[in-house]
């Protein structure tokens, strides 16, 4: 069983002992998935697990090798499986994109921004799982409503996998750790890359609609840790959602456990609301373009609000 690690924001959703095993669950449910036709899926879903299997168990400390080994497996899935995204509705990109190696290179950064930004959000019990579980749910509803077509990849075994962790992830039976959150966020990131590819009359901005907000979460950090002098690799417990816990603790006077779970949910029902919103207009990219700066604007100016509240305020 592995222990926790103690790094910092785990400290937001506990004070006890809890294993990281989530990535286990995750990928041992996956191999009901394996056939001919996706054993390429399956061989990176594994090594993408051992990756952050390694980092849970501390066997790679270094967040620069990290990342040059996801860039090295990322990269190496795209080539193989010639994983490209050729339609983004903006010419220009997609003239640029009309080169192999460069849409390999392109697809390699936008996965590696989800893993990333997928593994930011595992601070808060149930926020990463969670999110993960709406976007299969949506995802499910849409091939249900025969509104998608999804090749190779039965949703609704995905839906009721990410539902039990979920309830274990709830429970504090479990925690996903760096396996967990880096093999959601590849695996979607080719769920979703794959259903696009099939199902090219909704708009590819639905698809960023659903992945906002780990990339954005990714991005704003990278931003903020800049501005400070300090690099994007090193941990710090000031992403939104330990802002968030902060604020609803001190407001409310919960426990951590109630403040923990009050904020994941809150997080992920602002999310309902609005993949339910961009459901509506799955081919409507100007609708989605404003549903993605919308989230954008309320993410930035509740950060800088609530920044304010915990660093202000004790000052």
């Amino acid at each position: 069983m592995i222990s926790e690690t103690g790094d910092i924001h785990q400290k937001f959703a506990s004070k006890t002992m809890v294993p990281l095993t989530g990535g286990m669950f995750i990928f041992f449910g996956y191999l009901y998935f394996f056939n001919d036709k996706i054993f390429s899926f399956i061989l990176f879903s594994f090594l993408i697990f051992i990756l952050g299997f390694f980092s849970d168990l501390k066997l790679i400390k270094s967040a620069n090798k990290r990342f040059l080994l996801q860039i090295f497996l990322i990269l190496s899935y795209s080539i193989f499986n010639d994983v490209q995204i050729n339609d983004t509705r903006i010419i220009f990109l997609d003239n640029i994109l009309q080169n192999n190696y460069i849409n390999y290179l392109f697809v390699t950064f936008c996965v590696l921004i989800i893993i990333n930004g997928s593994n930011f959000i595992d601070g808060m019990n149930t926020l990463c799982i969670g999110y993960y579980l709406l976007i299969s749910g949506i995802v499910f509803y849409l091939q249900l409503n025969e509104a998608l077509f999804i090749k190779d990849i039965s949703m609704i075994y995905v839906f009721i996998l990410l539902l039990f962790i979920f309830l274990l992830n709830l429970t504090n039976q479990l925690y996903l750790g760096d396996s967990g959150s880096y093999l959601l966020g590849f695996s979607f990131s080719v769920f979703l890359i794959n259903i696009y590819e099939f199902n090219e009359y909704i708009s590819p901005f639905f698809i960023v609609l659903l992945l906002w907000y780990p990339s954005y979460e990714n991005l704003f950090s990278i931003i903020r840790k800049n501005i400070i002098k300090r690099s994007p690799m090193y941990p710090d417990a000031k992403h939104i959602h330990q802002l968030i816990f902060f604020y609803i603790n001190k407001k409310n006077n919960l426990s951590i456990f109630s403040s923990n779970t009050l904020t994941a949910q809150m997080i992920n029902f602002y999310h309902l609301i609005i993949f339910f919103i961009g459901l509506n207009f799955i081919n409507n990219s100007k609708i989605q373009i404003f549903l993605i700066l919308f989230n954008i604007a309320i993410y930035t100016l509740a950060y800088i609000k609530l920044f304010k509240f915990k660093y202000q305020k004790s000052v």
